[in-house]
């Protein structure tokens, strides 16, 4: 496929029903075809071609009309409204005319479609794509009170023209044209151009909203011909058809989205029943470890108050005045204790030193003691 050029263009994708797809599958292969708006011929001009067609085109912007020449017998540049389309094509008639996202731009599209009504085979049709006002996303950015153009799409920034399903056939009728089938790409509202966020609508709103099967429209593809004598249905099997594949496409979309969320849902709960495991298994270590802390704790308390004793009596055979029972001045590392402690000793020491037989005894003693 050739690279496209012009913002219009599209990738080729006949499982997308969309508004381009739709137009190529709706023309009957080796139809003679005068496409209206070719852009550079990708990928319209150049897929039916490859189906054995034979194309011919109208486009405005003359540098995307040189690329769309090779796929097509004549192509001429200028603006469908003012060409004489009659002396351009000299007497030529058509089996499929297409009018894909053209009308919308058109100051007096139903003008433009009487034009080219004449230039229809017996039993030729114009397939005419046209973007849908009443979808759901422009509805939803009308009740935050915005009305925003975009580049593309829904509200195309050179659009002239807005449509609802009644005035596709109110434009068509005014062209002296009978629709035969309206067919509808479907998009939820979070799948078009127009950014919305639907946390911020109100469920009883957009339930309410959304109930209108209009709302899920995106685009209407138009299949009509000249005005018959006897009314036509305007919702045929076709119709019916295409209309049953896209929900079932839309619906196939919302299963992959919701798998995909599921799938994330999952793994976040994998993640955090690790998380959960990894935290109680080091609560649990920090437990175990604060159970060994207090054990030693306690026997240290035990052995302090042993030798805190046993201090206390051999002080007192010596003469010397012993510290209270638990006042810990064994427990040389506590800031408030420790100085007053190696007084107290230095003090001992002295008293001691004038009993050289005391003296001898505790320093036995204190070895024992300290093993």
């Amino acid at each position: 496929m050739t690279e496209p050029a012009s913002r219009y263009a599209r990738e080729l994708n006949l499982d997308d029903l969309n508004a381009h797809t739709q137009g190529i599958l709706l023309t009957p292969a080796g139809s003679r075809v005068l496409d209206v708006g070719t852009a550079d011929g990708h990928p319209v001009a150049e897929a039916l071609v490859a189906r054995g067609c034979t194309v011919w085109g109208v486009e405005l912007d003359e540098h995307a009309a040189e690329r769309a020449r090779q796929f097509c017998q004549k192509l001429v540049v200028g603006d469908v409204e003012e060409l004489d389309l009659a002396a351009e094509f000299g007497g030529l008639e058509f089996d499929v005319i297409l009018c894909l996202d053209v009308l919308e731009h058109l100051v007096e599209p139903a003008a433009a479609l009487r034009k080219l009504a004449p230039l229809l085979a017996p039993g030729g049709v114009v397939v005419a794509s046209i973007p849908n006002v009443t979808h759901a996303a422009v509805r939803l950015q009308l009740l935050k009170g915005e009305f925003t153009y975009t580049e593309t799409g829904l509200l195309d920034r050179t659009h002239v023209r807005f449509f609802d399903r009644a005035e596709i056939g109110t434009l068509f009728a005014d062209a002296g044209m009978t629709v035969l089938e309206n067919l509808a790409v479907l998009r939820e509202p979070h799948e078009t151009e127009i950014p919305v966020d639907l946390d911020d609508v109100a469920k009883a709103t957009l339930d309410e909203i959304l109930a209108d099967p209009d709302a899920h429209v995106f685009q209407w593809v138009a299949v009509a011909r000249r005005q018959l004598d006897t009314d036509a249905d305007p919702t045929g099997l076709l119709t019916r058809l295409w209309n049953t594949v896209g929900e079932l496409t839309v619906a196939a979309r919302q299963t992959v989205d919701y798998t995909a969320w599921l799938e994330d849902q999952l793994r976040a709960k994998s993640n955090t029943d690790e998380h959960n495991a990894t935290l109680e298994r080091t609560l649990r270590e920090r437990v175990e470890e604060l159970i060994r802390a207090q054990e030693e704790v306690r026997a240290l308390k035990a052995d302090a108050a042993v030798k805190e004793h046993y201090l206390a009596e051999v002080l007192a055979a010596s003469g010397v005045e012993a510290p209270a029972p638990g006042s810990g001045t064994l427990v040389i590392a506590h800031h408030d204790l420790g100085a007053p402690l190696h007084a107290m000793v230095d003090r001992v020491v002295a008293r001691l030193a004038r009993h050289p037989r005391v003296y001898r005894f505790l320093k036995k003693a204190g070895r024992r003691v300290l093993r």
